[in-house]
């Protein structure tokens, strides 16, 4: 029962490890098969390189080939050579990305960071490594100024600002460094500050160099007549490319009516303004008390304070009468007055009435006025003062005065006028000194011009026992000449009337021409004799030797003339109106000058040319002539001819035309 099952197993069992032995012999017969292969391979040819990995290189170590991979794979060289992923290491470094690639890799830098070899792309093996990118100095922008740069990398940013004077007119003001390693963004223009032509103000004058930038002045200053209101009066060139506002203004200075001053008369033309002057003079009868006659408008826009006064003048005060004299004391003020005395006697008789008029002006300051009279014993007379200047009247009756003999005789004897200005006396034979000193006063009035006064005091010494003086007395006038002695113990008084002179002829070149009309000129004359009212140019025609009477000669104008030989006054000039003291004359010339026509001259035919000067007051004329040109045989001028010419050429060609027209008519007609 035991020997069933052992059988089997133990045949299967011998199976197995036959087949086990079968299989060790079978290997080790190939093995030594492979040995005898690869010794038989190796005896012919063994090359390793040729086995390497197609990512491997075949090198020699230890006398050997053998195969190794290439740089950026891993692996036995033969039959395995993988990728090797450098960026695992972080082999690039900073600010770089790395990036793998079959069998190598490469790195980048960072935005704003450049690799130090200057490449887009580099492999540290050689050193290479980011750097951050640097801009360097910041661009030049005209007109401007940048803070200091302490960093001129990648990100940082510099700020520009105008220079003084100028302001930003567009643009951006800040730049940045990219990351190309270039400024950008700043792009801002700076325009100097002009404010352009400054404001105008009304009734000022300027202080201005001229200058329209930032910081620049303009002083505005009232002209005259004008004041300023206002907190000041300049304006400054902003910064906002504008003039500073200004409250500074000027207006009129305007005084307003000036004082009136009781009983006195205002000569004042009307203005006003500053400078402006009022002038016044008491009314007829009173005089001024006050040290200032005038008033003058000044800058503050008022009138000066005066101290004027009109008083009522009181003349003929305390009138006494003592043969042959008579004496009054008059009121006029400290300041005295220039009082003309018309004195009337009337001698009254029953026959005949004898009148004698006279003129005195005592010193302005002398209070006490004392006149004695040429009278006659044992008649009447009317005596009649009158202060002229106010009219205001004393009249005297005088019965039988008493002429009291003189006891001593009279310093001046036989008294005597001789030329119109010249006075003459005998000295007292009696008198102790040989030499006599006498004090003259003198005034002289025209009746005629009020206006006119000429007044003298001078000394007269002489030895001589027959005094003799002649005075520079203006023409025209009368004087009253008081004569005293030094000691003002003896005096006389002598009227003396100096007849009208005429004017002095102006200074001018006769000319004396044949065949033309010569360019005529004159200097004005001195109106020493009184002053002169016009010059007349008066043309005298067929006169050879130009004689003639100056008080003859016409006043009539060219057209007013009778016939052609009667002389006519061409021109008229006033006195006044020549300038710088020269007047230059063309006669003929067709104008009008005072209202009179200036006619051409005939040719063919002489004339006498003259000037004459007239003075006038009132209705007192004189004047005076002087030839001023003799011009001869005057030919036709070149205008004329050539005027003459063609009217005669017009009006012969007129006929001819007519005379052709007629023709032409009764060629037609037959």
């Amino acid at each position: 029962m035991d020997s069933g099952p052992v059988g089997p197993t133990r045949g299967r069992r011998r199976v197995r490890f036959t087949l086990l032995v079968l299989w060790a012999l079978l290997l080790l017969t190939r093995s030594s098969e492979e040995e005898k292969k690869r010794e038989n391979t190796r005896d012919v040819i063994f090359d390793v390189c040729a086995t390497c990995h197609a990512n491997a290189t075949c090198v020699q170590k230890d006398g050997k080939d053998i195969c190794e991979c290439n740089y950026g794979f891993i692996g036995n060289g033969r039959t395995i050579c993988s990728d090797k992923n450098e960026c695992l290491s972080g082999i690039c470094g900073e600010h770089a990305v790395c990036h793998n690639t079959h069998g190598s890799y490469y790195c980048v830098c960072h935005v704003g960071f450049q690799a130090s070899n200057k490449h887009g792309t580099f492999i540290p093996n050689d050193g290479t490594k980011c750097m951050v990118v640097d801009c360097g100095p910041p661009p030049y922008i005209p007109n401007t100024l940048s803070a200091p740069v302490n960093k001129t990398t990648y990100g940082n940013q510099i700020l520009y600002t105008c220079q003084p004077n100028y302001v930003l007119e567009s643009g951006n003001s800040a730049a940045f460094c990219n990351a190309k390693g270039k400024w950008e963004g700043a792009d801002m223009v700076c325009k100097e500050i002009d404010c352009g032509k400054p404001p105008w103000l009304p009734n000022t004058d300027i202080i201005w160099n001229n200058s329209t930038t930032l910081g620049s002045t303009i002083y505005y200053k009232c002209k005259d007549g004008f004041q300023s209101f206002g907190e000041h009066n300049f304006s400054q060139c902003k910064i906002s490319r504008k003039w500073e506002n200004i409250t500074f203004e000027c207006k009129e200075i305007i005084c307003g009516q000036p004082p009136v001053l009781s009983f006195s008369n205002m000569i004042w033309n009307g203005s006003t303004h500053p400078g402006s002057t009022v002038e016044y003079s008491c009314m007829k009868g009173f005089y001024s008390t006050g040290t200032k006659s005038h008033s003058v408008c000044t800058r503050n826009g008022s009138w000066e304070i005066l101290d004027l006064r009109c008083k009522k003048v009181q003349d003929f005060v305390n009138i006494t009468w003592k043969d042959p004299c008579v004496s009054w004391r008059r009121h006029y003020g400290s300041a005295g007055v220039n009082e003309t005395y018309q004195i009337t006697i009337l001698m009254l008789g029953n026959e005949s009435k004898e009148t004698t008029d006279m003129l005195i002006k005592p010193p302005a300051t002398e209070m006490a006025v004392n006149v004695c009279l040429q009278l006659r014993q044992h008649t009447n007379y009317t005596v009649e003062i009158i202060a002229d200047s106010i009219n205001l009247r004393l009249r005297l009756r005088i019965a039988h005065p008493v002429i009291h003999p003189v006891v001593e005789k009279t310093v001046f004897n036989n008294i005597s006028i001789f030329n119109d200005t010249c006075i003459k006396w005998q000295r007292v034979p009696g008198r102790r000194q040989s030499e006599e000193t006498y004090l003259i006063h003198l005034v002289g009035l025209r009746w005629y011009q009020k206006e006119f006064s000429h007044e003298m005091i001078l000394n007269f010494t002489t030895d001589s026992w027959n005094p003799e003086l002649c005075l520079n007395l203006s023409s025209g006038s009368n004087y009253t000449v008081n004569i005293s002695t030094a000691d003002l113990k003896h005096s006389v008084l002598i009227h003396l009337s100096v007849p009208l002179a005429d004017p002095p002829s102006p200074q001018v070149e006769f000319m004396s021409t044949r065949d033309f009309i010569p360019l005529l000129s004159f200097l004005k004359a001195e109106g020493r004799n009184g002053p002169i009212s016009s010059y007349q140019v008066i043309v005298i025609p067929g006169i050879p030797l130009c004689n003639f009477n100056c008080y003859s000669l016409t006043n009539l104008s060219y057209f007013s003339k009778g016939s052609e030989s009667d002389s006519y006054m061409t021109a008229e000039f006033s006195a006044k109106s020549i300038p710088e003291n020269r007047l230059t004359f063309v006669l003929g010339d067709r104008l009008y000058y005072g209202g009179y026509y200036n006619a051409p001259l005939k040719p063919r035919k002489a004339y006498c040319i003259v000037l004459r000067t007239v003075s006038k007051w009132n209705w007192m004329r004189t004047q005076s002539c002087v030839i001023w040109a003799h011009i001869r045989d005057i030919s036709f001028p070149v205008q004329h001819l050539t005027m003459v010419i063609l009217s005669s050429v017009a009006a012969i060609s007129t006929i001819f035309l007519l005379l052709l027209c007629l023709a032409c008519s009764t060629f037609n007609s037959s």
